[in-house]
């Protein structure tokens, strides 16, 4: 296969499971931090997850308030992307690196979830700092207060000014680069 061809098929196949994953992904975090079921940005979430969503749940019950089937539906998608891109590439994993992989995979999305939700956050109240009532500012909030409340605690406002966002963006960071990274960063086997 022509080094054209599977870019191009690695990149079509990164921005269908980037947008499965990110999906529920959210539509998991929103309902752990029991974000507001009605805002609009909610139903959209709950409208496009739910045909994949609705058959696990049959199967696969709740627990402790953490819907179990979209855990296992992040795995099943983040197993697939995961097989998928080595393949194309010609790669195998062994079961331990495919374990750490995942793994790494899932920190690192979560991570990156919550990242861009803060760089929204911040880029929101510089243009309109009362946009708290539009739905994405308010949704926006929600998924980002449980991780900027403890952060104002050890950084506290300075003249009016959070710079807690700052604080999180570092601690998302070195998850990143120093859980998630090493942990997907396995040697392949060329077969």
């Amino acid at each position: 296969m022509s080094g054209y061809v599977l870019s191009f098929l690695l990149f079509v196949v990164g921005i269908i499971f980037d947008i499965l994953i990110f999906s529920v992904l959210l539509r998991l975090i929103l309902q752990i931090v029991r974000a507001d079921f009605y805002n609009p940005i909610s139903q959209f979430m709950v409208r496009m997850t739910n045909p994949m969503l609705l058959p696990l749940r049959r199967i696969i019950p709740g627990f402790f308030g953490i819907d179990m089937a979209a855990v296992v539906l992040l795995v099943i998608f983040e197993t697939l992307d995961i097989l998928i891109t080595n393949f194309l590439q010609g790669y195998t994993l062994g079961i331990l690196s495919f374990l750490s992989v995942l793994l790494g995979m899932i920190i690192q999305h979560t991570a990156q979830l919550f990242f861009f939700a803060i760089i929204i956050l911040v880029v929101i109240s510089w243009i309109n700092p009362g946009a708290n009532y539009h739905p994405i500012g308010k949704l926006v909030y929600q998924i980002t207060e449980p991780l900027l409340r403890p952060a104002r605690r050890i950084l506290p406002p300075l003249n009016g000014i959070d710079l807690s966002p700052i604080l999180v963006i570092i601690f998302l960071a070195a998850i990143m680069f120093l859980v998630a990274a090493p942990l997907i960063n396995q040697p392949p086997k060329i077969y």
